[in-house]
């Protein structure tokens, strides 16, 4: 995490299992999110005792971090591998993808290692999204042996195609409601 070089990289290659690096990045961001999600209901406490209900919803808080807890690896998991095929196929699609899938889904797992940084308040987020665009940047450009000018197209085309489509969503709901609102 500290040191993302080629040769960390190079070193992640296809004799390698893909079960450890997957293993891996599903560890780094169960136990992060679970961390997250305790220090959510212990700063939540407070005000519940001032609900009417605390007893109830105090209740649903621990057992619901607890069923967290024990079924939040699965969408994890299925979150890296869905993630790691799309940007295998914009890589793909730039031309950089020179080795297979399984390449690209170990350089996602590795690089879910800043999570950790999620605990941290307030700029834990920023700095755990940022990180892992360049460490995912930097694994992808190694791993692959391709132009990093290709990996960051890879990484960035489906950020900017998802904040498109989202934009486009809003901007048709809002017109729907301005075309509304001028009827009489």
């Amino acid at each position: 995490m500290f040191s993302p070089d080629r040769v960390f990289f190079d070193s992640v290659g296809n004799s390698q299992e893909l079960s450890p690096a997957l293993l891996f990045g599903v560890l780094v961001v169960w136990i992060s999110t679970i961390i997250i999600e305790a220090l959510l209901l212990i700063f939540q406490a407070p005000f519940l005792l001032i609900m009417p209900q605390a007893g109830i919803v105090g209740a649903f808080g621990v057992v619901g971090l607890a069923c967290f807890s024990l079924f939040s690896w699965l969408p994890v998991l299925l979150g890296i591998l869905i993630y790691g095929l799309i940007i295998h196929l914009f890589l793909m699609l730039f031309g950089g993808a020179n080795q297979g899938l399984r390449m690209t889904l170990r350089v996602i797992s590795y690089a879910c290692a800043p999570q950790i940084f999620i605990v941290v308040p307030l700029a834990g987020s920023c700095i755990a999204g940022i990180w892992m665009l360049i460490l995912e940047i930097i694994g992808l450009a190694a791993a692959h042996r391709t132009d990093t000018w290709r990996a960051v197209l890879a990484i960035l085309a489906p950020i900017i195609l998802f904040a498109c489509v989202v934009a486009i969503f809003y901007g048709a709901v809002i017109a729907a409601i301005i075309s509304g609102l001028q009827r009489p």
